[in-house]
């Protein structure tokens, strides 16, 4: 449901927008308590940067969190702030720094059983122009996550044409080996999510590059997005089983309870 937006939502013309035309934007995906939004800061810099790096400029941030106090009516949801070139027309060269943004609201679900995932089939490509950004053009993730309609698992673990492991469908992954916690490189492709960001401000993560058969040698498995928080992983199709009442797992999954509690 759409709850606000910079344009008249009901002008016909604006169908015709680089938004839907180019993928021109970036949007942000955030889980809303009691009208606040606990990861807020973090939604904010990526914006930010992802902006400033598109070169266009910020949406009133005033006027967005107004609207999200004002009309957000359930005690938990989800988000969506969409934000795109504000300028119409054929060609992709952008000929404008001024941005229109769209606020839409979802229901929240919470899911915290323990997760089963299995490996994907296709791969990331790297995109160094596209680094880390949350932009809107998703079509390897539609494409890698229809995979899931052939498989009985809750995600897929996907990888990059050199087989390092990236990411999840929609999420971030934590592998927890000897009391410390690694997260891949995605130095290539993939996009860091506030959730990750906000947690390695909490504890101490390494990057690394990891394949997948390293893995296989873990203690325990998390999956982290700003929406679901950190689940734990109970097994990875071939590889086998993992811990789901880790120490660290938990301690992790308290300090983001503590976070939403305190929203």
């Amino acid at each position: 449901m759409i709850i606000a937006a910079s344009f008249d939502t009901n002008d016909i013309t604006m169908w015709e927008n680089r938004g839907l035309m180019y993928g021109d934007g970036v949007f942000e995906t955030m889980r809303c308590l009691n009208h606040d939004l606990p990861l807020w800061p973090y939604h904010h810099q990526r914006l930010e940067q992802s902006l400033a790096y598109l070169q266009m400029d910020l949406p009133d941030f005033k006027i967005v969190k107004k609207a999200i106090k004002k009309q957000s009516s359930e005690e938990q949801g989800v988000l969506r702030l969409t934000v795109f070139r504000q300028q119409q027309g054929r060609g992709y060269q952008p000929h404008s720094r001024q941005c229109h943004w769209l606020l839409s609201e979802y229901p929240y679900q919470a899911q915290n059983r323990p997760q089963t995932l299995a490996l994907a089939n296709q791969r990331l490509s790297p995109q160094p122009l596209l680094k880390n950004l949350k932009h809107l053009n998703r079509l390897p993730q539609v494409l890698i996550a229809g995979e899931l309609a052939d498989q009985n698992v809750d995600d897929l673990l996907v990888l990059n044409l050199h087989n390092h492991v990236i990411e999840t469908t929609c999420q971030n992954l934590l592998v927890i080996k000897d009391e410390r916690v690694f997260t891949p490189d995605l130095q290539d492709c993939g996009v860091e999510g506030v959730a990750l960001t906000w947690l390695k401000g909490q504890m101490q993560i390494k990057t690394k590059r990891m394949m997948f058969s390293d893995i296989e040698q873990a203690d325990a498995v998390m999956t982290a997005n700003a929406v679901h928080g950190f689940r734990t992983v109970v097994s990875i199709k071939t590889l086998g089983t993992f811990q789901t009442n880790h120490p660290i797992c938990d301690r992790i999954s308290s300090l983001w309870q503590q976070l939403f509690k305190s929203a």
